[in-house]
Parts: structure tokens; C-alpha cells; sequence
């Protein structure tokens, strides 16, 4: 409580305490009241006296101090004026001010340094999509495959005696090159040492990126230069042949999109009695994740796929789907993801040095990279279909 309230408080009290002992008197309270009262505003004048007289003491002696430093500050002007017998310098007393936060200043701004608190990087973690590939690892620096396909004849019924058909088939051998999947950050010895986490940060962003890299080529390389090609590239469009208008004019759902691209995967053969392809995995926006799936509902206002929660994969008669924010909206990516092939060969590291003249500045070179090969087989690329929702829901149901 600053001077002022304390002495507005004791003279309150003090005219309190007159009062009192007025009302007491015209009540015609005993001797002993009347003393009681007067001996309280005794005390209390006191009190508001001494107060006063502290506060004037105070005033006094920081006065004094403050004229005792002003005549000793101006020494030389006061020689001067004694010297010419003219002159006048003036002294003013300055105020005391209280002390608050804002009394205190900073000469300078403060370090950037004090105020880092580095924690960790919130990033997505997409590990799971990469696992849908069909993942190994090899140490060779070239990768070979072999694709077979029938060619003429086959099985017949013969005769006994008779002459029977002859069947052959072929190969063709094809080969693919690693790609490379790199960056790099540069940072100062000062930085590292000052600041806390940062290399252990700056090794973090490192690889957290990589994976984020790394799987968005695994399903969105474009295949130019040294990219690889992803998945949704390599898709091809929805076939409805068989399919078209099959269901009445407004009584088609999201799961009609779903089941008719995957009856197109299965029934797509690259030869005759080829192995069906099962898709594994069927994606889209989240956006439309939310419309088609967890707030579709029936006719009686009831969720149709109560299974389905929000920004969850959900699977939904033996079919996993999954919301992707690198999915554009509107599209819809199915595919029998085993079918990708990703084959490991450099694993991910991170390596530190110099170059140029970081050894003179104090700085230096952090490096993360990999090597692996990505490629889907020529024949397996039916396996893989990326189209709109719309357009594929157009084909399969009647027009009004």
C-alpha cells in the first residue's frame, strides 16, 4: 500500500473514532466509555502524527541527498560563479517516482538465444503407406526382373496315336537403377553449442522428412529426369465396360464407386488365366472421407457406414480404407499395393563434414540421403487405378 492510502486510512479511522466518542457522549455513556474512547483517539492521533512526520523526514533527507549530489555535480560552475561574482544556477527537486515492472529497462535486446526452446517437429507420419508397398533390400547396384508371358498353343484332347499341340512361352528381361533421395543443412559451431536440441532437432527434420519424401514419390512420382514413378502416375483410368448404367438413376453410394474399380482391378488380365489382382488399399481426401463415409446417411436419416470414424481408416466388407491429405479431393486411388515394389539398397543416414571454407567459418554440412529402387512390373500395372469419384460414378448408374 503506497503513503497516500495508508494516511487517507488513519485519518478515516481517527475521524472514525471522534464520532464515536460524539454519539457516546449524547447517549450519556459512563465514565469509563468516554475514557476509552478518548485513550483510542490518543493512539490513533499519534499514530496519524508519526506518519506524517516519517514522511516528512523522508521528504527532508531525500531532499538533502539530492542537493548534496546537485553541489557536487556542479563544482566548476559554482568556482565559476564565485570567480565573476555573477551567475545563478538552480536546483529542483525531483519527485519519487514508484517502483513497478515497468521501472525496469533493457539497455539492449536481448539475445536470441535466451528465448530459443526448441521441442520437437509436429510432422505427419506416413511409414504406414510405404509398408503397403511390397518392401525388401538388396546391396546390389543393379536390379533385374523377369516378366513371362504365354505365346502360342496349348492343351488340347488328343486321339490315341495322335499328334499333340505344342505350347511355348517368353521372357523379357527388364532392368531398373537406383534413385537417390537427398538434402542437406548447414549450421554453424556457435549455433549447435548455444542453442539446445539443435543438432539432435536438425538430425530429426532430416529424417522425418525423408519419409514424408519418400513416400509421397512412392505414390506421386512423376517420372521425369531422376524421379521415380509413382503409383497414382502409373494408375490407369476406370474401365466400366459390363458396368455402365447398372445402377437405377439416383441409387448409387460411394461403396458402388469402390466395389465397381475393384470388380475392374480383378477382371483386368494382362493374358489369358492370369492371377486376379485383390486391391489392398483404397484412398481418397479427407474431405471426402467425411461426405461419403461417416456422415453418409440412409433414408431413415441413419449413419449408412456406422463403422466408419472420423479421419480413421475404416474397412468395410473386407475392404480397408483410408482418408490422405495428399489425395486430391474428388479422387479416388485403389490399387493392390503389393505391386509396388520398393527395394531398399543404400539406407537412410546422416553424415556430417565440411566443404568449401566451413573449416575456417565454423561451419558445417549435415547430409541425409538414401538409395532404393521403386517400379511396378509392365504387367502389374493394371493393379493400380486413380480417377474421380464423380466421373466413375457417372459410368455406373443410369441417367434420370
Amino acid at each position: 500500500m503506497d503513503e497516500a492510502k495508508i494516511q487517507e486510512a488513519l485519518d478515516a479511522k481517527f475521524k472514525d473514532l471522534q464520532t464515536q466518542l460524539q454519539e457516546a457522549q449524547d447517549k450519556g455513556a459512563t465514565k469509563e466509555e468516554v475514557q476509552k474512547l478518548h485513550d483510542a483517539i490518543e493512539k490513533s492521533g499519534d499514530a496519524l502524527e508519526t506518519f506524517i512526520n516519517e514522511q516528512k523526514s523522508k521528504v527532508r533527507k531525500n531532499v538533502q541527498e539530492q542537493f548534496s549530489d546537485f553541489l557536487t555535480e556542479n563544482k566548476e560552475k559554482l568556482e565559476d560563479i564565485l570567480a565573476n561574482k555573477t551567475g545563478e544556477i538552480k536546483f529542483t527537486p525531483k519527485a519519487v517516482a514508484d517502483i513497478a515492472t515497468g521501472s525496469g529497462t533493457n539497455a539492449t535486446a536481448a539475445p536470441v538465444v535466451l528465448h530459443n526452446n526448441l521441442g520437437s517437429f509436429n510432422l505427419r507420419d506416413d511409414s504406414s503407406l510405404i509398408n503397403l508397398a511390397s518392401v525388401t533390400a538388396t546391396n546390389s547396384p543393379a536390379l533385374g526382373y523377369t516378366e513371362l508371358l504365354p505365346k502360342e498353343g496349348g492343351y488340347a484332347f488328343v486321339a490315341e496315336a495322335g499328334t499333340k499341340p505344342q505350347t511355348d512361352f517368353s521372357w523379357v528381361n527388364r532392368f531398373v537403377t537406383p534413385h537417390k533421395a537427398a538434402a542437406y543443412e548447414v549450421l554453424s559451431e556457435e549455433s549447435v553449442t548455444d542453442v539446445a536440441r539443435l543438432e539432435s532437432v536438425a538430425r530429426e527434420y532430416l529424417s522425418k522428412t525423408h519419409n514424408l519424401f519418400k513416400a509421397d514419390a512412392i505414390y506421386f512420382g512423376d517420372g521425369t529426369g531422376n524421379n521415380p514413378t509413382g503409383a497414382t502416375v502409373s494408375g490407369r483410368t476406370f474401365v466400366s465396360t459390363g458396368m455402365v448404367d447398372y445402377l437405377p438413376a439416383g441409387t448409387s453410394n460411394f461403396m458402388d464407386v469402390v466395389n465397381s474399380i475393384i470388380t475392374d482391378i480383378y477382371r483386368t488380365q494382362a493374358f489369358t488365366d492370369e492371377a486376379h489382382y485383390m486391391p489392398n488399399i483404397v484412398m481418397i481426401n479427407p474431405i471426402d472421407f467425411l461426405k461419403q463415409l461417416v456422415a453418409a446417411k440412409d433414408n431413415d436419416g441413419l449413419p449408412l457406414y456406422p463403422q466408419a470414424g472420423l479421419f480413421n481408416q475404416v474397412t468395410i466388407g473386407g475392404v480397408t480404407i483410408r482418408p490422405w491429405i495428399k489425395i486430391p479431393a474428388g479422387k479416388i486411388f485403389v490399387a493392390d499395393m503389393s505391386k509396388m515394389n520398393v527395394v531398399n539398397y543404400v539406407p537412410f543416414s546422416i553424415r556430417v563434414g565440411w566443404i568449401n571454407d566451413q573449416f575456417i567459418t565454423n561451419q558445417f554440412t549435415m547430409v541425409g540421403e538414401s538409395r532404393y529402387y521403386q517400379y511396378i512390373k509392365n504387367l502389374d500395372l493394371a493393379a493400380f487405378v486413380y480417377d474421380d469419384i464423380a466421373v466413375v460414378q457417372a459410368a455406373i448408374t443410369a441417367a434420370t
